[in-house]
């Protein structure tokens, strides 16, 4: 008697071993054991925020000047990427930008560069810490227009008007008093400039849009334009000119 060959059903479920998938055993226990560590860290992730938050309704402080590491990494720069972030404010050669609270420089390297030639970036922060970890970055790579200034958000050691453009990136939801820490950056800007304010959604502070349109507004600035996506944003505000005074 002659046997029949299997069909085609027959030589595919012989192919694939139940319980198995098609690349084998082991890549199937590699998955698991990345989809598991992914889930742990985004459940650790989740926690992390939700703790921040709920702390950080009760405290507020800078971020600390350990973290810098963190906050300049390249997966901080993939989701919320300096060029993006500053593509709105329009620094150009030969400005002179304010940055408030700039950390570790992540915005900062990138804002001088804008500003070149002809412009400086002025980076004021509270924390010795993070200006030292900042001027070591500029040095390294060979940056000479970023001026360091130790100061805090209600007190800039500058003139009045006599900065192009003002940025703060994640910083002003920190500030105790926010409307404060703005009327004197409207105070060093000059007339017609432009104020930019980022923040990043993971951030235990981050506020939302509408609230910091109210902050800006309260003190004077007029709303200009907004960009980001559901990880970030920026929202852009003019210093009303002589005849908005």
């Amino acid at each position: 008697m002659t046997r029949a060959s299997p069909g085609p059903r027959s030589r595919t479920a012989s192919a694939v071993s139940p319980g198995r998938g098609p690349l084998g055993p082991g890549f199937d226990a590699v998955a698991l054991a990345v989809g598991r560590a992914l889930l742990a860290l985004l459940g650790l992730a989740l926690l992390w925020s939700i703790g921040a938050r709920v702390a950080r309704r009760f405290l507020r402080f800078p971020t600390p000047a350990f973290v810098g590491a963190l906050l300049d990494s390249p997966f901080r720069r993939a989701l919320q990427p300096p060029e993006e972030v500053l593509a709105p404010l329009g620094i150009a050669p030969g400005m002179t930008v304010l940055e408030l609270g700039p950390g570790p420089g992540t915005y900062t390297i990138e804002a001088a560069r804008q500003a070149s030639p002809g412009g400086r970036v002025i980076a004021a922060d509270a924390q010795a810490g993070m200006l030292a970890r900042l001027s070591h970055k500029v040095r390294r790579l060979g940056i000479t227009n970023v001026e360091l200034r130790l100061a805090d958000a209600y007190h800039l050691p500058l003139p009045d008007q006599s900065v192009d453009v003002a940025f703060m990136v994640t910083v002003l939801a920190e500030v105790p008093d926010r409307e404060r820490a703005l009327a004197e950056v409207r105070r060093v800007l000059r007339p017609g400039g432009l104020l930019g304010v980022s923040e990043f959604l993971p951030d235990p502070d981050y506020p939302r849009r509408a609230t910091v349109r109210r902050w800006a507004t309260a003190v004077g600035f007029q709303p200009e334009r907004e960009a980001g996506g559901c990880l970030w944003y920026v929202l852009t505000f003019r210093k009303p000119g002589p005849e908005g005074e």
